[in-house]
């Protein structure tokens, strides 16, 4: 898979740096945007954060750049894209391995809301539970949220990560991913270097626990991905609330968002070996 395009004389024009690099530009642009929209728009941050939607705003701008940028190259020049399509698309695979990741996905998150729940009463602090947010039901936290982690994830898991994927590999891509979605957070470290490094760590973490949990194609990543981010960010709301960057809770999160990454991706591991060797011919004996 390739995402280079070149002219008629083999120079390369666009290549891996520059749809990434494009995409986090125009991420960073978008998100900014939408958040002086918010000032104005009347919704709270607590309830959604309109900025959520950048990424997924920067996929469709680059995407229609492109398109655009092509026309008019190649009008001029006659460039061509070195493979059929723009960027990669990763193949599919089968529905049983996008259930048993999904579960794996699932669990995880409940062992991470637990965990922090745990370390929570162990230092003597209330739970919030679910009680509504941001003058909105909590029932409409919940769709609210839903929206925002699709919006979130057709960036990150749904583009980003599998460009990278295909030309570095499936760590690399998804620690490179993950620093640069913790980065993207810019409020949170604005509270001192504790809160920053705590966070940095769990935003890696879950980079690591929905990059190798989502697989298969863009749709089945991005379907995945945004449903393992949704059940974080509740896991969350309901263990500490707003307060995900103070202390504390923001240290707690990101023992247990690395405990959980290690554990689920090592799960995900086992379970796919397992149905390799089931799946391979068994020899019989003479």
């Amino acid at each position: 898979m390739d995402v280079t395009v070149v002219d008629k004389s083999g120079g390369r024009v666009w290549g891996i740096g520059a749809w990434v690099g494009g995409y986090v530009a125009l991420t960073f642009l978008a998100s900014a945007g939408f958040l002086v929209v918010q000032g104005y728009s009347g919704v709270d941050p607590a309830a959604l954060s309109l900025g959520q939607f950048g990424p997924a705003v920067a996929v469709v701008c680059l995407y229609a750049g492109i398109r655009l940028w092509r026309s008019g190259f190649a009008s001029r020049s006659r460039a061509v894209p070195g493979r059929k399509g723009f960027v990669p698309l990763p193949r599919a695979v089968p529905g049983r391995r996008v259930v048993v990741n999904l579960v794996v996905l699932v669990g995880g998150c409940v062992v991470l809301g637990a965990m922090v729940m745990v370390g929570m009463r162990w230092h003597g602090t209330g739970l919030v539970g679910p009680s509504p947010v941001g003058g909105v039901p909590f029932v409409v936290f919940l769709v609210l949220q839903l929206f925002g982690a699709v919006g979130e994830e057709i960036g990150w898991r749904g583009f980003m990560q599998p460009v990278l994927e295909s030309r570095f590999g499936r760590l690399a891509a998804v620690l490179t991913t993950g620093t640069v979605w913790a980065l993207w957070h810019t409020p949170a470290y604005t509270h001192g270097p504790v809160v920053a490094v705590s966070f940095f760590v769990s935003v890696v973490a879950f980079a690591v626990l929905l990059g190798y949990l989502a697989e298969g194609s863009v749709r089945q990543r991005i379907a995945v991905a945004s449903i393992g981010h949704w059940l974080i960010n509740i896991a969350l709301y309901l263990a500490v609330g707003d307060d995900t960057l103070v202390r504390p809770q923001v240290t707690f999160t990101a023992v247990a968002a690395a405990v959980v990454a290690a554990t689920a991706v090592g799960a995900q591991a086992w379970t796919t070996r397992a149905g390799t060797a089931s799946a391979q011919p068994h020899r019989s004996a003479i």
